[in-house]
This record gives structure tokens, C-alpha cells and sequence, in this order.
């Protein structure tokens, strides 16, 4: 047998004896990478986009601002509710909202937003662009959007797979 293939075997016979030998070697060199990929793939899973969370200071022209935000296109990614002013500002306080909205008015509004909080920033731009939409603002220049979420744009897509070869 000292053909083609001859070396290879002997040294896959000779690595075989070695793992025999060692058989912790099986788990870091099989279960570990397996168990690490796994654990990734759970903690970086795809989730949902994330919902902003407005509460609204109970007044006169409250349920106005709600049924503003209701009709703007934006509707689907603001949750809003209204409260008096001392619950509204306790809650944001402990960041159960991310935007606090008090109207002065028939369309005039103070948001009360913590600009330490990425997710406060967001919410009072989103927000504002919502009111300000429901409110008549037209778009100068007319724009799309379309949401992808594609398999393979997260690093444990491609991984796997290319560690067993089937990139």
C-alpha cells in the first residue's frame, strides 16, 4: 500500500491515536466550537424591531396628541399612553418610558426626553416626526423604505456553514 493516499492515512491513524490519548482534546476541539456557536446564535438572535414608548401629561388637548400619533404613519412603532404629571414623570424617571409629552396647546409640545438615553433621543425624534406628519408636514422630497433581514447577515449565518465547508 504505498500508494497516493498512503502518507495521509498514516498520519490520520497516527492524530486518531493521539485523540484516543487525549480525550479532552474532543471537547475543545468539537463540542466547544459547537456549544459557542450555539450560545451566539441565542444570545444574537433576530428580534423584533423595538416599539418606543411615549406617555402623554393628562390636560385638555392630550387625547388630541394620542389620536395624532394613532393616525401618523408612525403609529405602529410608538406605544402611547396618557397619565397625570407626576405618574408620567415617575415612570420616565425609572425608565418605563422613554418620552414624556406635554401638550401647551392645540399643536404645541414640550418633550421631556433624557439626552443620556440613546433610546430617549430616538423616541423624541421619532415622536416629533410622527406629531409633525399627523399634523399635515409634507415630505419635500418623497422617499421609501423597505426593511431587510436577510439570512447571512449575522456573523453565526456565515460561520457555521463555512466551518463545515458549505460556503
Amino acid at each position: 500500500m504505498n500508494g497516493r493516499w498512503a502518507g495521509f492515512s498514516h498520519l490520520l491513524a497516527a492524530r486518531m491515536r493521539e485523540l484516543k490519548r487525549e480525550p479532552e482534546v474532543l471537547f475543545w476541539v468539537f463540542a466547544f466550537p459547537l456549544l459557542l456557536a450555539l450560545g451566539l446564535g441565542i444570545a444574537f438572535r433576530n428580534k423584533p424591531a423595538d416599539t418606543t414608548s411615549v406617555v402623554i401629561v393628562s390636560g385638555p388637548d392630550a387625547q388630541a396628541t394620542l389620536e395624532m400619533l394613532q393616525r401618523s404613519p408612525q403609529h405602529a412603532s410608538i406605544r402611547a399612553e396618557i397619565a397625570d404629571e407626576f405618574q408620567a414623570l415617575k415612570s420616565f424617571r425609572l425608565g418605563k418610558y422613554d418620552l414624556v409629552i406635554t401638550p401647551k396647546g392645540k399643536e404645541n409640545f414640550e418633550y421631556r426626553y433624557d439626552p443620556a438615553r440613546p433610546e430617549s433621543v430616538l423616541s423624541r425624534t421619532q415622536v416629533n416626526d410622527a406629531l409633525q406628519s399627523a399634523a399635515g408636514r409634507k415630505d419635500s422630497i418623497p422617499t421609501s423604505s423597505v426593511t431587510s433581514s436577510e439570512p447571512g447577515s449575522r456573523y453565526i449565518d456565515f460561520l457555521i456553514p463555512g466551518l463545515l465547508g458549505m460556503n
